[in-house]
């Protein structure tokens, strides 16, 4: 307290600026941290005071350096509201100042008032203060040369605070020239401290779109790869900023490289992951997932996934719901990873146990598409139906950008069977067609996934109309399929095909049928079940003509497949390829592809219990369609014979499953092993009969 009352003493006896900017910055360094509050308090009221109204003045007698110093000093935490009230009366009065009195200032303490003045950037002085700096700095491109490092980097720091001011933008792009010039030097810039070029590359990146900028944080990154700036000198913020913004530019070449680099020392310091907050954490996540791909990336995501799980649920509890929503998006690129996905479902506790009320529309929406990547998770389902209930609870949806809108219902369309979540993508689906642009307000792939998440609930009148809507207005558009990949094909062929009887179905599909005719030579590029759900859907409208040539087209890539791909397909894949291959048993290609999947139902013959009774029906149905060729028929016996093993529990079977067992296995009546499994397919019809 003695020292206390002898700091304040000393500022009420310093009358000239010089003297009290001093004992500021002096004391400020010096007092414990409690004392220290009420000293910057103290400070900010007699600066406000005594000081603010000669500002003018004290300018051209050459103080300006004094006024910049004090506000950095008062603008910080410590010094409370009355900081912010003198801050804000120092930047009003920056606002008005011509460029004679500007230059005055110099560019030294402009980067100081600019600095301060960012602390506080949703008061309207302060931006306005800063805008009046930040145009002057545009037009005083030479005047950079002079600034030390960490003065440019603070520069830009201060100025990203606005970023959708022209002004700041284009204070920054000179800013950035002056930092390429000076990575031309034989030093580069080996001057900047790792705290200026975490700024820098973290303020550059509230630009992302202007070329100079991006050539400018293209040079750091560069000195980061060839090992020139040393990355193990950086602390975990610096390392956090850095990361957070090279990812702003994730199709560089550089930044990629950069974010490598940094991974791997993030990797290195997996032991000390500890010591990060949780907002570096959350920022290092988020960052390193948009490089999902990169082995380093993942490698530094687990450790930090590892990290969360290891804090308890005390730590995570302390995550805004902007960290959550970081943490989980970000596990979700690697999704098969045991660490992201437990962590994933420590997070989904969090969520359960929140106030959603208090998230945004955004961090809802990435939430779900973040949990949508481990539906069978118990946790992570009863999270996205939280989240499903707040959406619900929400008077309108217009906050929502297409984007989220596409994700919740892609999200929610994980757990068809849940009630909440249907009704909140009811309420989506009413909104988006009684809006006067629908569905011409989205883009194609966010069409592509609406269709196939309304279409898990086709018995829905409103998802109906809004995928009739986008089939009989969009899809039949000239050119607008060829932006689609074949992921997006699929999806949408995938969700027409559940309204089969829709006229407007049918001809968007024959439309994707003819794009997937042009692109005949590219169809490799198609994932296993991305061409399972263009068969399933296609063999919808068999009658088409279209329909039948481009599965064709797909039977071929099929066929080109070795052996080992055969065994990639799952239970489910397989019985739709042999299914949809079916309606058209006349096709010598179909018929040929439909004996390599029954090769391939054999080499399974002793793992056919884990094929679902609709497999199962399908497959059966599928292969009865060619019941002369032999291998098909060994296929087929070896279906019967496990029929007729779970003759007591054919329960699992619907009507139309056991009718298609029954129709199929007629095709060998002669063979004992289907005798015997239709014999106890109707023993079960007959126990179902008896039960209603």
């Amino acid at each position: 307290m003695l020292a206390l009352d002898a700091a304040i003493t000393e500022i009420d006896r310093s009358h000239q600026i010089r003297e009290f900017s001093i004992t500021v910055l002096k004391h400020a360094k010096q007092l414990r941290p409690a004392d220290q509050t009420a000293f910057l308090q103290k400070a900010a009221l007699q600066f406000q005071l005594r000081f603010v109204e000669c500002f003018e003045e004290n300018i051209l007698a050459g103080k300006s350096w004094d006024y910049a110093t004090t506000c950095n000093a008062i603008s910080r935490v410590g010094g409370g509201e009355a900081g912010v009230t003198a801050c804000e009366r120092i930047a009003a009065r920056v606002s008005r100042l011509d460029n004679a009195l500007i230059k005055k200032i110099g560019f030294r303490a402009i980067s100081l008032l600019a600095s301060s003045f960012s602390r506080h950037f949703r008061v309207t002085e302060c931006c306005n203060g800063a805008i009046r700096l930040a145009e002057f700095c545009g037009d005083h491109e030479s005047g950079f040369q002079e600034l030390n490092s960490q003065s440019l980097a603070s520069l830009v720091n201060g100025f990203s605070k606005w970023p959708k001011q022209a002004a700041c933008q284009r204070a920054t792009v000179v800013i950035a020239k002056e930092v390429i010039r000076r990575a031309g030097r034989p030093g580069r810039l080996s001057d900047f401290a790792p705290q200026g070029l975490a700024n820098l590359v973290n303020g550059f990146s509230k630009w992302a779109e202007d070329a100079v900028v991006r050539e400018a944080t293209g040079v750091i990154a560069a000195e980061i790869v060839d090992g020139s700036i040393e990355i193990s000198e950086f602390t975990r913020q610096h390392l956090a900023n850095l990361v957070n913004g090279f990812s702003k530019w994730s199709e560089d070449k550089g930044s990629r490289q950069a974010t490598i680099v940094i991974a791997d020392e993030i990797h290195r310091r997996a032991a000390g992951l500890g010591d990060f907050n949780q907002q570096d954490l959350a920022s290092l996540v988020n960052s390193f997932s948009k490089w999902p791909e990169e082995a380093a990336c993942r490698k530094a995501g687990v450790a930090l996934a590892c990290q969360v799980l290891h804090a308890g649920a005390a730590r995570r509890s302390q995550y805004t719901p902007q960290g959550l929503t970081n943490l989980v998006n970000g596990f979700s690129k690697w999704w098969n990873e045991a660490a992201c996905r437990q962590a994933a479902v420590a997070l989904a506790h969090e969520i359960m146990a929140a106030r959603l009320s208090h998230y945004t529309e955004q961090a809802l929406a990435n939430l779900v598409n973040g949990f949508s990547k481990w539906p069978q998770e118990v946790a992570v389902r009863d999270a996205t139906i939280a989240i499903a209930s707040e959406i619900i609870r929400r008077p309108r949806l217009s906050q929502f950008t297409q984007q989220g809108l596409t994700d919740l219902v892609n999200g929610f369309s994980k757990w068809p069977e849940e009630v909440e979540l249907r009704k909140a993508t009811v309420a989506i689906a009413s909104d988006l067609v009684h809006h006067d642009a629908w569905p011409s307000n989205f883009n194609q792939k966010e069409l592509a996934k609406l269709v196939n998440g309304f279409s898990k609930w086709p018995e829905e009148a409103v998802f109906r109309e809004a995928v009739v809507a986008i089939a009989s207005k969009v899809l039949c558009r000239i050119g607008w399929l060829s932006n689609l990949g074949p992921q997006d094909l699929s999806n949408l062929v995938n969700g027409l095909s559940k309204w089969p009887n829709e006229v407007a179905s049918r001809r968007g599909t024959i439309a994707i049928a003819e794009e997937v005719l042009r692109r005949s030579a590219k169809l490799s590029d198609c994932t296993q079940q991305g061409l399972v759900n263009l068969v399933n859907g296609f063999s919808k409208w068999p009658e088409d003509q279209a329909c039948r040539k481009a599965t064709v087209e797909l039977a071929h890539v099929v066929l080109r497949s070795d052996v080992a791909q055969f065994s990639d397909y799952t239970q489910q894949a397989l019985a739709n390829l042999v299914n949809g291959f079916s309606k058209w048993p006349e096709v010598a290609t179909l018929c040929q592809v439909a004996v390599e999947l029954a090769r391939e139902v054999l080499r399974r013959a002793d793992r056919l219990a884990d094929f679902t009774p609709q497999d199962i029906a399908n497959l059966v149905n599928g292969f009865s369609n060619w019941p002369e060729e032999a291998t098909i028929d060994q296929a087929a016996l070896a279906l019967a014979g496990e029929v007729y093993h779970r003759a007591a529990r054919l329960s699992g079977f619907t009507e139309q499953g056991l009718e298609n067992l029954i129709t199929g296995f007629c095709k060998w009546s002669r063979e004992p092993a289907c005798r015997q499994a239709t014999v106890a397919i109707a023993t079960e019809v007959v126990r179902r009969a008896h039960r209603k």
